[in-house]
């Protein structure tokens, strides 16, 4: 009877971890999918949608395309602070694991960037 269960318990664990990890994939996300968020922010109008994207792919835990989207904004927008923070955000993965500690000074060095750039009181209270 112990072989059984063992056999059983060994056949279904596997399945269920495959079928957890399937919801931390998004290549296949289209825009109506990830959502609509308003998030208005001082950067330029030329990056106001990059960032609601990016906004919008850390409330779906899409932390490594939202970190390619926030630098892509630091790049179009050099003075815009709340890409730095995007930036921070989208290297903690709170529900996943524990940052190692270079993560958590690139994360700290984003934030401090942002500190000398304008940035409204909202964007502040972000940083």
């Amino acid at each position: 009877m112990k072989t059984i269960l063992l056999l059983a318990f060994a056949l279904v664990v596997p399945c269920h971890l495959a079928a957890d990890d399937e919801g931390h994939h998004h290549e296949d996300l289209t825009e109506a999918q990830l959502g609509t968020v308003h998030f208005p922010s001082s950067c330029s109008a030329a990056v106001q949608k990059p960032v609601e994207r990016g906004v919008a792919m850390l409330h779906s835990f899409w932390y490594e395309e939202a970190e390619k989207e926030f630098e892509q904004i630091e790049k179009g927008d050099p003075q815009c602070a709340i890409a730095h923070w995007g930036v921070a955000m989208s290297l903690w993965h709170q529900l996943w694991n524990r940052p190692e500690l270079a993560v958590l000074q690139r994360g700290g060095e984003q934030l401090k960037a942002a500190e000398h750039l304008h940035a409204t009181a909202r964007e502040k209270d972000y940083l």
